[in-house]
């Protein structure tokens, strides 16, 4: 690498308890080189690493013989917030 390349490394892990006093654990780490030398090419680069090494990572845990695992590591459907009331003393305790 000469000086004016830019460089992007990034790693992601996580760890999942299994419901059974086990944990269950993957990690990525990707790299990529520039060629040149931009630091916002560089960043918005290192952006995207990192979102397809948690893709990466929830993707492998989804295939967990544990099923709090896969809970763990599957988005939910949650319902959508209502609006808030005008008056914080409204809100529900």
């Amino acid at each position: 690498m000469n000086e004016l390349e830019s460089r992007a490394r990034v790693t992601f892990r996580k760890q999942v308890s299994d419901g059974n006093y086990g944990t269950e654990a993957a990690e990525v780490s990707l790299e990529w080189d520039s060629g040149i030398d931009d630091v916002e090419d560089t960043l918005k680069n290192a952006a995207a690493l990192l979102v397809e090494a948690r893709r990466l990572v929830h993707d492998e845990l989804r295939k967990s013989p544990a099923w709090r695992v896969r809970d763990a590591v599957t988005p939910s459907e949650l319902p959508e917030a209502g609006p808030e009331p005008a008056d914080p003393e409204d809100l529900p305790l």
